[in-house]
């Protein structure tokens, strides 16, 4: 009896040892509707799930580049090449005006020679425009034209000196007129004055009709010759 009482309490003391010491896992409940999520890939260290490394930092130099207010250089050409014909236009003009001064001034040195006061008159006209295409030839702007200075240049001394000539041609003819037109005119201090720096302004006009002659064909103007400035 004893025995079997020892027995049964030894067996007791066993079973509980064994529950305690492995005690049962919990079940987890993966019933319907129930799933286990993805985990999720891990997140590098130091970063946020987005890209910010170079790649993603180009758009910053190149974004700057189209997002200024600079001009393309095609709006640039387009710019220039209108100012440069704007330019010549205007020297085209004032040739014009040029040439037809030069045309009456011969006409009334003939009058003046033959004692007409309207020879006198006719010069005095011609040095008064003369003057004034010399001032606007100085205030010209040429710098969209290519050899622009060299031109005006040129332009400037002949219209300078073509005005010198007209008002030395001026002084022989009103004191030719007045004196009742007695005397040579070819020894006249005045009127040789004239011829020389009508020399002088042919010179000068034939280094201004080369400089233009590439300008003209360029933009299609005319091709003045020196003899017609």
């Amino acid at each position: 009896m004893l025995i079997s009482l020892a027995v049964a309490i030894l067996a007791f003391v066993v079973t509980w040892w064994l529950v305690t010491a492995n005690p049962s896992q919990p079940i987890q409940n993966t019933g319907a509707g129930q799933g286990v999520a993805p985990s999720s890939p891990a997140t590098a260290p130091g970063t946020t799930g987005q890209e910010t490394g170079p790649e993603a930092e180009e758009s910053g130099p190149e974004a700057e580049e189209t997002g200024g207010g600079g001009s393309s250089p095609t709006a640039t050409g387009r710019s220039s090449e209108r100012a440069a014909r704007q330019q010549a236009q205007e020297l085209e003009e004032l040739l014009a005006s040029s040439r037809d001064a030069r045309s009456s001034l011969s006409a009334a040195i003939t009058a003046a020679t033959r004692c007409d006061p309207d020879g006198v008159q006719a010069i005095r006209d011609i040095t008064v425009s003369r003057r004034d295409q010399l001032a606007t030839a100085q205030t010209l702007a040429v710098s969209a034209l290519k050899g622009g200075a060299r031109l005006k240049d040129a332009l400037v001394d002949a219209l300078d000196a073509s005005h010198d000539a007209d008002a030395a041609f001026l002084a022989w003819a009103g004191r030719h007129v007045a004196e009742g037109c007695e005397g040579p005119v070819e020894s006249d201090r005045d009127y040789r004055r004239g011829l020389d720096r009508s020399e002088a302004a042919q010179q000068a006009k034939t280094r201004f009709a080369a400089a233009w002659r590439p300008i003209a064909e360029t933009y299609g103007l005319t091709v003045w010759k020196p003899d017609q400035i």
